[in-house]
Parts: structure tokens; C-alpha cells; sequence
């Protein structure tokens, strides 16, 4: 893999990585999305599409050929056989890709942003890892507010990812995210963090 200096990105559901992703895009610094290699190699065009649909059948299959995700969550949400069945599909070639784009970069430094940081083991590639960290009661309220689900069902998403404290125990460096927290707060703490790990990468290459 390409000596890249590799910064992962994580945190729990609705603690806010996608905006924190967005201020470093804003920067110019280039982010490598695994949630999105995801959605692509799902399509019906996609790398898993057809192993996934040979497994699973054509009941998560919607009216236009393409997987239907909420089909698919809920058949999985509660079986952990199925759900080990799904990951082994994908996590390996999302990592392949994510490989590939390393390889492909000409950046300083990359963000590598991966939800499941833990789960898939990606930590381990990562030369730091960044947590974007909140409350649970706060990813609930989030929750709630953004996909008009139920407390009951919040609550059994963040019970089904890797604990807050197994994320702060692998994390280098954190931005906290708690309810209340501003934009620009946020982005200030983006700011500091590009500028430390553009210099970390500048020592990097002067050693």
C-alpha cells in the first residue's frame, strides 16, 4: 500500500462524520468515503450487486431492479448469521477499493472515513485514527430528528455498532460533537487538524 499519511475517520451513527468530511473537502483535502464505495458496489451495476442478490433473492430487489436497502436492513437488522453473510460480501471489496484509491492519490495526506472502523478491522491500516465523538443521548435525539424513527428503534442501531468506548480507546485525536456544538466550532477544530496533519506528513517525508 502507498505511504500515504492515512488518516481514518470514525464515529457512531448521526455524531456527525459527514460534515466533518465536508469542512476537510472544503480545505481540498481529499476524503475516501467508505459508506459511498459501499452504495456504489451495491448498485445494479456494482461489484456485489449480483452476489448479493444470488444470497439474498429477488424479495430485496424494488420495482427498479436496484436494491431495495430498507428490505435488506430489515432482513438482516435481526439475524446475525445474515448479517455476517452481507458483510463478508462487501466489507472486502469496499476495502479493496478503498486500497485502490490509496494507490491511485497523489494527496499529502488522505481522510479515510469508515463508520465501521472497528467492526471491519480498518483501524489497523490507519496511521491515526480521528473519532468524531457525542453522547449516545445525543446520537438518539439525532436519530430520532433525522430519520423519524422511534426511540426504540435509535437505540437498537447504536446498540448494533461498536461501543463509544472501544472507539476512544483506538482514536488518536477527537472532535467532539455534542448537542449544541456550532458549525463554527466545528470547523475550527477541522482548520487545527488539517494544519497538524499536513505537518506530520511534511516531517514524515523529511525523515
Amino acid at each position: 500500500m502507498k505511504d500515504t499519511l492515512k488518516i481514518g475517520l470514525t464515529g457512531g451513527i448521526a455524531s456527525g462524520k459527514s460534515t466533518v468530511c465536508d469542512f476537510f473537502s472544503q480545505l481540498s483535502v481529499e476524503i475516501i468515503d467508505a459508506d459511498k464505495i459501499s452504495h456504489d458496489i451495491t448498485k445494479k451495476d456494482g461489484l456485489a450487486f449480483q452476489e448479493i442478490l444470488d444470497h439474498f433473492g429477488n424479495k430485496i430487489l424494488g420495482l427498479d431492479g436496484e436494491l431495495d436497502r430498507q428490505k435488506l436492513r430489515s432482513l438482516i437488522f435481526n439475524d446475525a448469521a445474515e448479517k455476517r453473510t452481507l458483510e463478508k460480501i462487501i466489507h472486502p471489496k469496499v476495502l479493496n477499493e478503498i486500497n485502490k484509491n490509496i494507490s491511485d492519490s497523489t494527496a499529502s495526506y488522505l481522510i479515510i472515513a469508515v463508520p465501521l472502523m472497528i467492526e471491519t478491522g480498518m483501524n489497523k491500516l490507519m496511521d491515526r485514527v480521528l473519532l468524531i465523538d457525542c453522547s449516545i443521548e445525543t446520537q438518539v435525539r439525532r436519530l430520532i430528528e433525522r430519520d423519524k424513527c422511534t426511540k426504540q428503534q435509535a437505540q437498537s442501531i447504536i446498540e448494533n455498532q461498536a461501543s463509544l468506548e472501544s472507539k476512544r480507546a483506538i482514536c488518536d485525536d477527537v472532535i467532539v460533537n455534542e448537542e449544541g456544538t456550532s458549525l463554527d466550532h466545528l470547523k475550527t477544530e477541522v482548520i487545527r487538524l488539517n494544519s497538524f496533519y499536513s505537518n506530520l506528513e511534511i516531517k514524515r517525508l523529511h525523515k
